[in-house]
């Protein structure tokens, strides 16, 4: 059949492309997003609009398929409905539906990675499942809203909480607001509520508080989170030297929080400060000496900054800061799809690592040209292959699609897609001019051949 052939095809020239379409197929089919917007949204109904239709149209901004849901609309259509009526139905899509999108598309990525053990990260401290948290404010939209245009300020529309599965890389959870000036801890609550016995959380000195901390206990999880200063402590034994890790020294000791709570005091002398100048990292943990000694809780926490890369990612790779969405619930939707996006390029990792192996592809893979091939190829593959030549990848089980994904992975030019290898960067003296001041790139270059 022609539609056999046009994949085939596709799979050899535009592998990654190919396999993201499938994925998406699978995570993101038609009923399975449709119904859970029936479950979830309070306000919103659908008309002739559907919801998965509305998440199809805005991936591809988010993709840089295309640059504006505007050059969707008109290239990609027709749609059932106008340009005015797609904005009204974005504005309009409410936080808990976005935040309940993000949570099944993962559990169902989750599903296709654990049929891959070798894609699989393993716990840095045996029997805890590592899970990393960090707050995100989205950059400043244009000022579309009548009440902004006159306004000189950033318009910032929102903001979120997102954590992060180390096993599967997978940004697994989000808690999405409205209001940019919310504050991380607000959403303390809600992050409690996706943990469980025996995870471990890693999380920076925003989630330092009393309650976060006695709850977090209660529920049977553990903790590794950075001492905030506002929280008091009581020594209960001294300071105690256990050695260096590649970061700093590192001692130990026994402390009583102001609710009557113990746990351990984990202090790093680092070798170099931090960007703010720090020179010393203090982490509460009540993980036991059995579990994991001073340097290993060390160790674990320098793991944070695979989420920071995680944002990073979300930006460079991926569109997840709309800046023509300015109405906030727009914004956060786009902000979930991307996060959606991301968990999608994970299963994509972990089928390579299945025949690669995981530290390869964490060391050698490039997520630049593998973002580059899906955004670039898309809208043409969309042209050529229908969706309803990829309606059956949705109704496939995980074990299915991650044996399919698995075959494809095999056949992938692996080096067309490792990372370009440079050396280190040689010193060099900037000079310093004045303000304005400009150079001729052509008559510099020539003066040196010159010379």
């Amino acid at each position: 059949m022609l539609g056999d052939v046009l994949l085939q095809r596709l799979t050899e020239q535009a592998p990654f492309c190919a396999m993201f379409r499938a994925t998406a197929e699978n995570l993101l089919a038609a009923p399975l997003v449709d119904a859970l917007f029936e479950r979830t949204a309070q306000v919103q109904w659908t008309k002739e609009l559907t919801f998965s239709t509305l998440a199809d149209l805005l991936c591809r901004v988010v993709l840089r398929v295309r640059p504006s849901v505007c050059a969707v609309h008109r290239l990609d259509g027709p749609f059932p409905v106008s340009l005015t009526a797609v904005y009204a139905k974005l504005q309009h899509v409410e936080p808990a539906v976005s935040e309940a999108l993000v949570a099944q598309t993962a559990a169902r990525a989750a599903a296709i990675l654990a049929a891959w053990p070798a894609a699989l990260r393993p716990d840095p401290i045996a029997g805890l499942h590592l899970l990393t948290v960090d707050g995100n404010y989205l950059a400043g939209t244009e000022h579309r809203p009548l009440p902004l245009r006159h306004s000189g300020a950033a318009c910032l529309p929102g903001m979120s909480v997102v954590l992060r599965d180390d096993r599967t890389g997978l940004l697994s959870r989000v808690a999405l607001r409205e209001d940019a000036y919310t504050n991380e801890r607000a959403l303390l609550d809600e992050v409690l509520s996706w943990l469980g016995p025996n995870q471990l959380l890693l999380g920076d000195r925003n989630y330092c508080t009393l309650d976060f901390l006695a709850g977090l206990a209660d529920r049977q999880a553990f903790y590794l989170i950075r001492h905030h200063q506002q929280v008091q402590l009581s020594p209960q034994g001294p300071l105690q030297p256990k050695g260096q890790t590649a970061t700093g020294v590192v001692s130990e000791q026994r402390v009583r929080l102001s609710s009557g709570r113990r746990c351990r005091l984990v202090r790093i002398r680092l070798f170099q400060p931090t960007r703010e100048g720090e020179t010393e990292i203090r982490l509460l943990s009540n993980v036991s000496a059995r579990k994991a000694n001073a340097k290993t809780l060390a160790d674990v926490y320098v793991r944070r900054w695979r989420i920071e890369t995680s944002f990073q990612e979300l930006t460079d790779l991926l569109r997840c800061e709309v800046d023509t969405l300015a109405y906030p619930r727009a914004a956060l939707f786009g902000f979930a799809l991307a996060l959606v996006a991301f968990n999608l390029m994970a299963v994509l990792k972990g089928a390579l690592a299945s025949v690669q192996g995981q530290a390869v592809v964490e060391q050698e893979l490039s997520s630049y040209y593998v973002a580059q091939e899906v955004s670039s190829t898309y809208a043409g593959m969309q042209r050529l292959m229908p969706a309803a030549l990829w309606e059956s990848w949705g109704r496939l089980t995980p074990a299915a699609l991650a044996v399919w994904l698995g075959q494809v992975a095999r056949q992938i030019p692996w080096k067309k897609y490792k990372k370009s290898q440079r050396g280190p960067r040689k010193p060099s003296t900037v000079q310093r001019t004045r303000r304005g001041a400009h150079r001729s790139t052509a008559r510099v270059l020539q003066n040196r051949q010159n010379k």
